[in-house]
């Protein structure tokens, strides 16, 4: 445990320091190429580079690539499985940030990612799931072989839409991303009940240390934003975490903040939407605070909850988000508690 625990702090460490390095030497060109957003929560509306995820993904590919080339060759297709969805999902959400997908286009795309990983895993022959997974006070439980891919597939395209949801103050989604990654990276070698325990921590580590390097340059006042190349990617790659380590539901309980965000966007519309595909916001910007919108029809979301009382300012809300954060952290690790490992 102590070798894993130690591989795991580097390559966490060398991923935070190169995803860091890498956005700051890409902020000026994105920002003269025009790859840029606006954001809209500050009374000046500065215009901030955008598609921060690309440093993510690439750095991430390339310690992947470099965990495939020294593991042993029965550990190699896990290693693979997880860099196509990371792939595909990077792919998916660069498309996104550069062509405007639709909510519809977005959600199909990432159910086809989920059913192409399984796909991939037949075809290698890799079992990176156990379908028995583990629930509080009742331990493994068995007869979901047949509905445990489809539970996967579905898995991929709600953590990674609640991800790309939860990411709309500065700082919000990444230093989630960083808290959940790296808690169940602890908590899958604590339990080591995966069949590659060690493996699937040190991977989860290397997403926790990018998505720190992204939160260093992302918090408030944001200097870049991650965009849907990072939001998505970053999604599914926590559900296939969750799913290789075996610890499905902890997973699903650290994230309720996500979950409850991504329901009431969802319920208020009936809908997968993106920004541009609805008329009204979830908030207002006035005088340098946001409050609730009024407006019946506009969507609802945690800020809008977190405004209906009383306006707050944007870092108010911020802190907040990070709070509900870190309860849902606690909420995760209490249910590991509960569980017969």
């Amino acid at each position: 445990m102590l070798l894993g625990s130690t591989v795991a702090f580097v390559f966490s460490v060398l991923a935070t320091i190169i995803v860091y390095t890498l956005l700051n030497l890409l902020s000026n060109f994105f920002l003269r190429h025009g790859y840029y957003g606006i954001d809209i929560h500050k009374p000046n509306q500065p215009k901030v580079p955008e598609m921060g995820g690309i440093a993510s993904s690439i750095v991430v590919t390339l310690l992947l690539v470099g965990i495939y080339i020294i593991v042993p060759i029965y550990a190699k297709f896990y290693v693979f499985d997880v860099l196509f969805l990371f792939i595909y999902f990077s792919c998916l959400g660069l498309v996104d940030d550069l062509k405007g997908l639709s909510g519809k286009y977005k959600l199909s795309g990432t159910i086809l990612g989920g059913g192409l990983t399984l796909i991939i895993a037949k075809l290698t022959n890799t079992n990176f799931y156990v379908p028995r997974p583990f629930l509080p006070f009742i331990g493994q439980i068995h007869g979901v072989n047949f509905l445990y891919p489809f539970l996967i597939v579905a898995a991929f395209a709600v953590t990674s839409n609640a991800f790309n949801m939860y990411d709309v103050y500065n700082g919000t989604l990444t230093f989630a991303s960083t808290v959940v990654f790296a808690e169940l990276g602890l908590l899958i070698l604590y339990a080591n009940v995966a069949n590659y325990a060690a493996l699937t921590s040190i991977i989860s580590f290397i997403f926790a240390g990018a998505s720190l390097g992204l939160f260093l340059v992302n918090r408030y006042p944001s200097k870049f934003f991650i965009g849907d190349t990072g939001s998505l990617s970053l999604g599914a790659a926590y559900s296939m975490i969750a799913i290789m380590g075996r610890v499905e539901v902890v997973a699903a309980v650290a994230i309720i903040p996500m979950l409850i965000n991504g329901f009431l966007s969802f319920s208020s519309v009936g809908k997968i939407f993106e920004r541009h595909e609805v008329n009204a916001r979830p908030v207002l910007v006035e005088n340098g605070r946001i409050r609730a919108n009024p407006t019946p029809g506009a969507p609802m979301s945690l800020a809008n909850f977190l405004t209906s009382s009383s306006p707050l300012t944007e870092k108010q809300i911020i802190l907040r988000y990070h709070a509900l954060t870190l309860i849902g952290a606690v909420l995760g690790f209490m249910t590991f508690l509960l569980i017969q490992w």
